[in-house]
């Protein structure tokens, strides 16, 4: 057995996005670090049929252009991405015209990419290594001994080899090599399955499927925005992907609950497609014309998992998906591993230069444990039920992304996730955005439950005619002053308390006896669909907003609600 005779500051396992963005960022953050990354992966990754997660949003668009340098690759060698867009169902779904639309006429001003997996971790890779990272391929990690200085057994080339170094960072993904280890495995409540391929020789777009319509393809900018989207088709239990990707495929999924479609639904190919016949059949149609150029098909039993820890005092930590998972809907797992990897990054630099970081990682850990058990169980478990019903789902997206873009986002344009300082002047903020979540995400559920009316159909929700959203975007690039973005987080839950109380009263109109006088103050921390818990709660209160300071907290808004879409129309 071979032995490195020198040991490295840092072995991380797995030469994947969150081992090689890691990597960068360390020897960004503290040139000099010695690194060694052990992929199991011999050569380089295949492009398009490789891996998902192709989709960037905001925070996870920042980390890899700005602080992992990656800018140029991204911009040259990627595609610019036109932001999430979500038709939602309409009859029998076979005219894509119909379906109502949640999304921007064009480009956002702050991008955001869709990248081809292979291809990127490929530049990351030689990044890695002209920035003197030692990547060793074709490794496969074997056992991990944690002590004093950790050691790491791995095998190359036929033979045993050994590594060790003063931390051990598990990027490998769901070879959970340190969750298993230590019995860190820790089980979820939120059961999805999904099953994917990508289809090469060309794109698959879906604005030829309403090609026939001039309204409807007039409806962006010019032609080709919807095609640059991240685009889903949404159903009762279920979502659909449709990513292009720069190598001239495009990524296509289906994500199910369960309870309404059965994994064995979508778990072969045939079966996929049998599914999509019945559900989405413009993409059946167009999947039939394409069978040859179909590149792969892979699948995946229950995506969501925790972790009891992910920081330690000894030196140990994980990232990506060795640690947890939410959910693909919003495209997290890169922003996850953002975060991830940054507070990683802070206690590795910050304990080679000597620091005692015990306190520290036990802070990062609670945080970070905290927030991804907060926003699985409020904002995804268990409203797959609702995917289908346009006016309550179009409105969760709506008020989900002035939630990510006004609280969670600036925390990564500011870099603010390390500094302990700010978090805590703005922790009050933070901690009733939460809060309101946990009600208005169980009343988007109720409302659903209360009984579906007809979807609305040819209506279109733009994101850039809603200014309190749209502002929040602005502000991630504005360089605000750091007075100015603590006073934006008080000025941010104002705008969801607003958005609260205005969906609570459009909630209550499927109720009986209809939604109360629109001028009782209403606390938007009580709202829900169950008058009899209304006293008891609290509901009216002296403290809450009418109807119309509601909508004066969030200017705009009208023009996201898909049902006074179709009244304005009328």
């Amino acid at each position: 057995m071979d032995a490195s005779t020198d040991p490295f500051d840092v072995v991380i396992l797995g030469g994947g996005l969150a081992g090689l963005t890691l990597a960068l960022q360390l020897e960004a953050r503290r040139p000099g670090t010695s690194i060694c990354v052990l992929e199991k992966r011999e050569g380089p990754a295949p492009e398009a049929a490789f891996k998902v997660g192709e989709s960037t949003v905001e925070i996870s668009a920042d980390y890899f252009t700005r602080v992992c340098g990656m800018k140029g690759h991204i911009l040259d060698q990627q595609l610019e991405k036109a932001g999430l867009r979500f038709f939602f169902p309409a009859g029998d779904n076979s005219d894509i015209t119909r379906r109502a639309e949640w999304g921007d006429r064009a480009f956002a001003p702050v991008p955001t990419y869709q990248l081809d997996r292979g291809r990127f971790e490929n530049a990351l890779a030689e990044r890695c290594i002209e920035r003197g990272v030692d990547v060793r391929g074709g490794s496969r990690v074997q056992d991990v001994d944690l002590g004093d200085v950790h050691t790491v057994t791995y095998t190359a080339d036929g033979s045993d080899h050994t590594v060790s170094g003063r931390w051990v960072v598990d990027c490998a993904g769901r070879a959970f090599i340190l969750k298993k280890k230590l019995g860190l495995e820790k089980d979820v409540p939120h059961s999805i399955n999904s099953a994917w391929w990508r289809v090469g020789n060309g794109f698959v777009d879906l604005e030829e499927w309403g090609a026939h319509d001039e309204a409807w393809m007039g409806r962006m900018e010019r032609p080709g925005i919807r095609w640059h989207s991240t685009n889903h088709l949404v159903g009762e239990g279920y979502w659909v992907w449709l990513i292009p990707l720069a190598s001239e495929s495009h990524s296509i999924g289906i994500v199910a609950d369960p309870r309404f479609h059965p994994w064995e639904r979508i778990s072969t190919f045939d079966a996929a497609m049998d599914w999509l016949r019945e559900h989405e059949p413009q993409l059946a149609d167009a999947m039939a014309e394409r069978r040859d150029d179909v590149q792969d098909f892979l699948k995946i039993e229950d995506f969501a998992h925790g972790c009891e820890r992910v920081y330690s005092p000894d030196r140990w930590a994980l990232s990506g998906e060795s640690g947890v998972f939410l959910d693909p809907l919003y495209s997290p797992g890169s922003d996850y591993i953002t975060i991830s990897n940054t507070f990683a990054t802070d206690l590795i630099a910050r304990e080679l230069d000597g620091e005692d970081v015990t306190q520290l990682a036990e802070t990062y850990n609670a945080g970070f444990i905290g927030l991804f058990e907060a926003v699985l169980d409020s904002v995804w478990n268990d409203h797959y039920a609702e995917f289908g019903d346009a006016e309550v789902f179009a409105n969760k997206v709506t008020y989900d992304y002035v939630a990510y873009w006004g609280t969670q986002a600036p925390r990564e344009y500011y870099d603010k996730y390390t500094d302990l300082e700010f978090t805590q002047s703005v922790v009050e903020h933070l901690g009733n955005a939460l809060r309101l979540s946990a009600t208005v995400q169980q009343m988007f559920r109720d409302w659903h439950a209360l009984g579906q009316p007809d979807n609305p159909t040819g209506v279109h929700a733009v994101t850039s005619t809603f200014p309190a959203m749209w502002d929040r975007l602005k502000e991630l690039k504005a360089g605000l002053d750091e007075d100015t973005l603590r006073d934006r987080y008080r000025t941010n839950v104002g705008i969801l308390e607003g958005m609260a109380v205005v969906y609570f009263h459009k909630a209550c109109r499927r109720l009986p006896d209809g939604p109360p006088d629109p001028g009782r103050r209403v606390d938007p921390y009580a709202v829900s669909v169950h008058p009899e818990r209304w006293e008891k709660d609290g509901l009216f209160s002296d403290d809450g907003l009418t109807l119309a300071e509601a909508y004066d907290r969030a200017p705009g808004l009208r023009n996201m609600l898909l049902d006074e879409l179709v009244g304005a129309a009328a």
